[in-house]
């Protein structure tokens, strides 16, 4: 909290000001307003349909304000009280978490049974443009974070719950919290005619039957509404955020709603911190279609409300949060279980949840094993056709494996990707007690070892396909070394598989699949699977050559380079890179690479690497990210990363 003291301490100790928010309360006939200023200028009005910013809906009822008749303050701490409307009591604390951010949390609480919905609001006296995480807007809108794509027809669909007014470099905005803490009912309303800006938890609509197009028949459902809802007795808390801070672009209005949720959580180390943790923590949604675990990790809201083994784990890990980490572990059932890698990444996650003192799910642990080591000859991993496969078989017999490159495999083949988790999957077992023996693993190792192409120095996709290079090769044995310190591959082996790399990469990254010489297959176009390039399969290259010798300064340029592409349309990181035009494919804010953060950070401890990541370093002064005592901030003179810039190349 900040007293006036505080504040003018603040602006002592910081030669480069920050854009202020402050709240402040005024008498509104008899009701508890709250306006807004940075510095002396008014910035946001207290409004007569809100006058605290709250307002509130009822079922068959219109919003109405919700009037708070009570007000205290003591050392820059607010709370509003004396607002009740039926059986809800309702209580709103204001907190100036630093200049620039100002935390309110709403506290509901019943004596009945009862549905009700929030607006929470921001009322902008300024002019600008007003916008979303996507975009600009000109028009009233609603964007939803249930889903939206192919999942959810007819929806607008925004990972990030953030509305913002930009104007003479700066921009004022409001954050919504993860959709996990609102029963996975958060919407945004940008409406630029009115002057306002809201988020809200719920938009009143009726009952609704909500399932997930792409999977079988009652696999999820749910009957969605547009309501919270309360037990007699039971209390709630909804936390918004407000925040200011310097922009010249809609980048930086990106950015600047990433670094506001930041350094609200409080994992604001850097600026790539703070866009992968967030983005696990906006994906993060509760369980409320299965009946296991308490909450789950969406790959991306296109693909709608569900859970992938793979996804579900780098974001657990990402967001390094035992409890959640655990809970979203406990959410993965059998179906999910079976196919491609996902055994391997059930049983890994299974080592983190025990280590962390979770109990695990023994059947599905015991049935994981039995289902890899089923598919195991002579060390190697033949994974079955993918569940999205199993019907689509070529006239030669082959079939989909993989979810990475989207070749067939004949049913003697084993694409690479999998053999490194499947080595980090026996290792798993033996810790978690499970009949392996250390020849299992090693004949695991050497089957691995087996698949490199030692003419042309290169990992290939598959033991069979020799002639084709895979970049999704590795990953398996980043993964097993940041969890169990083990190397798989040999020195040799993995530099010269990145000095092959080095030699045949696209400007905007390495492909997942290609040629030997770096061109595309036949078909492919240099998007997605068919040749776009994956951060997490990049990166974790990089990560594995630093084990095996390649300089540090080498590994880290590669990275600082790769990122750059990454963050060039938007401080966000995509589910794929197009390596013929550079342009994201896909899911923005896409889940599995918020991984990179925890596995960064393992690689350097088990390294022994301590003091600033030079990678993270590098990407702050290229976003003009900056770290005073209050956490992250924004100067975009500073930056040398912008899309105009990035454009021109």
């Amino acid at each position: 909290m900040l007293t006036s003291l505080g504040d003018l301490q603040a602006r002592a100790a910081d030669p480069v000001q920050r854009v202020e928010l402050c709240p402040r309360l005024v008498n509104l006939e008899g009701l508890v307003g709250v306006e807004y200023l940075a510095g002396d200028e008014l910035v946001g009005r207290a409004d007569r349909s809100a006058p605290a910013g709250i307002a509130l809906r009822l079922p068959g009822e219109s919003p109405k304000p919700v009037n708070f008749r009570n007000k205290s303050e003591r050392n820059g701490f607010m709370e509003l009280t004396g607002a009740h409307h039926g059986s809800l009591t309702l209580r709103l604390k204001i907190e100036r978490v630093n200049p620039s951010l100002v935390k309110r949390t709403l506290e509901v609480t019943s004596e009945q049974p009862q549905r009700f919905a929030v607006s929470f609001a921001f009322f902008p006296v300024i002019e600008g443009d007003y916008s979303s995480f996507s975009g600009i807007e000109v028009k009233r809108v609603l964007y939803d974070t249930l889903g939206g794509g192919p999942e959810y027809p007819g929806q607008n669909g925004q990972t990030f719950p953030v509305a913002a007014i930009h104007q003479a470099g700066r921009v004022l905005g409001i954050v919504a919290d993860s959709p996990a803490q609102w029963e996975n009912r958060c919407l945004v309303v940008i409406d630029p005619p009115a002057k306002q800006l809201s988020v809200l938890n719920g938009d009143g609509r009726d009952p609704y039957d909500l399932t997930i197009k792409y999977d079988k028949p009652g696999t999820y459902q749910y009957k969605m509404d547009g309501w919270q809802s309360l037990a007699a007795g039971q209390s709630h808390r909804y936390v918004t955020w407000l925040f200011a801070e310097k922009a010249q672009s809609h980048y930086d209005v990106q950015l600047a709603a990433h670094l506001a949720l930041a350094n609200a959580k409080g994992w604001n180390g850097s600026a790539l911190e703070a866009i992968l943790r967030n983005t696990s923590y906006l994906l993060l949604r509760r369980n409320l279609m299965r009946p296991e675990g308490a909450y789950i990790f969406i790959s991306g809201i296109g693909y709608g409300w569900k859970q992938w083994v793979s996804d579900g784990f780098y974001q657990a890990i990402a967001l390094d949060d035992p409890d959640k980490l655990i809970a979203a572990y406990h959410s993965i059932f059998s179906d999910r279980v079976f196919y491609e890698d996902n055994a391997q990444y059930y049983l890994i996650w299974s080592v983190l949840v025990k280590r962390a003192g979770g109990k695990l799910n023994d059947d599905l642990v015991r049935q994981a094993y039995d289902f890899l080591r089923s598919h195991e000859r002579d060390g190697i991993y033949y994974p079955p056709a993918a569940a999205f496969a199993v019907d689509n078989v070529s006239a030669d017999g082959s079939q989909y494996k993989t979810y990475m490159d989207m070749l067939r495999y004949q049913d003697d083949d084993a694409p690479a990707s999998n053999q490194g988790f499947h080595c980090g999957a026996l290792l798993a077992a033996r810790e978690l007690g499970l009949p392996v023996r250390k020849e299992d693993v090693e004949r695991a190792i050497a089957g691995y070892r087996r698949m490199y192409n030692d003419q042309q120095q290169y990992m290939p996709t598959s033991l069979k396909r020799q002639d084709h290079i895979g970049q999704d090769t590795l990953y398996g044995e980043a993964l097993t070394y940041a969890v169990f310190g083990r190397k798989l591959l040999t020195d040799e082996q993995v530099v010269g598989h990145m000095r092959t790399s080095q030699k045949i990469k696209t400007p905007f990254g390495l492909r997942v699949i290609s040629e030997a010489d770096g061109s595309l297959l036949p078909g492919h176009a240099g998007h997605y699977m068919y040749g776009g390039s994956w951060f997490l399969c990049d990166a974790a290259n990089y990560l594995v050559a630093r084990v095996h010798g390649l300089p540090s300064e080498n590994v880290d340029r590669y990275l600082i380079e790769r990122l750059e592409k990454e963050l060039a349309f938007a401080p966000a990181f995509n589910e794929s890179i197009n390596t013929v035009t550079g342009k994201p494919h896909g899911h923005i804010l896409y889940s599995w690479n918020s991984g990179y953060w925890w596995l960064r950070r393992e690689f350097r401890k088990r390294l022994g690497q301590t003091g600033p990541d030079a990678v993270e370093a590098a990407i702050d002064r290229k976003l003009g990210v900056l770290r005073d005592k209050w956490g992250l901030r924004l100067e975009p003179n500073q930056a040398t990363l912008r899309p105009a810039e990035v454009s021109q190349n």
